[in-house]
């Protein structure tokens, strides 16, 4: 009988170079080329306040410093599972904070990160606790921020 203090994983994720790649190129690279789209293809002013190159620069210094601060982080900190606890806690903490930037795709970079160091992505080990807490959160947030990426996509398309 073995003494496991890994938690089971009940969330099935795709691994961690997926899922923060697909965060990143759905809510940055994605965004970013819906504005290229605006400028190619409408005759509104490009320049204007809060027009698509403000949007463009916003949301590409903002995802970018985002995802090098994940990567960076999580190949220090997975290592270890102490380390990676930590990690998810305070990956976790950014997703929630970041919220107010939803549109800059940083917090479901931050919640994808969460969920790699906490150990629910494919590959990885599973932690508990509160770690375990922010990486399903961090997951979550990942998820909503792609669905409200697109969804504003389509809205704003509509409309």
């Amino acid at each position: 009988m073995s003494t496991s203090t890994a938690a089971p994983r009940t969330v099935n994720l795709p691994s961690a170079r997926v899922l923060i790649g697909a965060v990143y190129a759905i809510c940055v690279l994605g965004m970013i080329a819906v504005f290229v789209g605006e400028i190619v293809f409408t005759d509104k002013d490009p320049h204007r306040d809060e027009g698509p190159i403000d949007s463009m620069l916003g949301i590409g210094i903002i995802g970018t410093a985002a995802l090098v601060i994940v990567i960076g982080l999580g190949l220090w900190l997975v290592r270890t599972p102490e380390r990676a606890k930590v990690g998810a806690i305070v990956l976790g903490g950014l997703a929630v904070l970041s919220l107010i930037a939803f549109w800059s795709g940083a917090p479901g970079i931050f919640g994808a990160g969460a969920a790699w160091l906490a150990g629910l992505t494919r590959g990885g080990r599973p932690i508990g606790g509160a770690a375990r807490v922010a990486g399903l959160v961090g997951a979550f947030i990942a998820v909503l921020n792609v669905v409200l990426s697109i969804g504003g996509v389509l809205l704003a398309g509509i409309t």
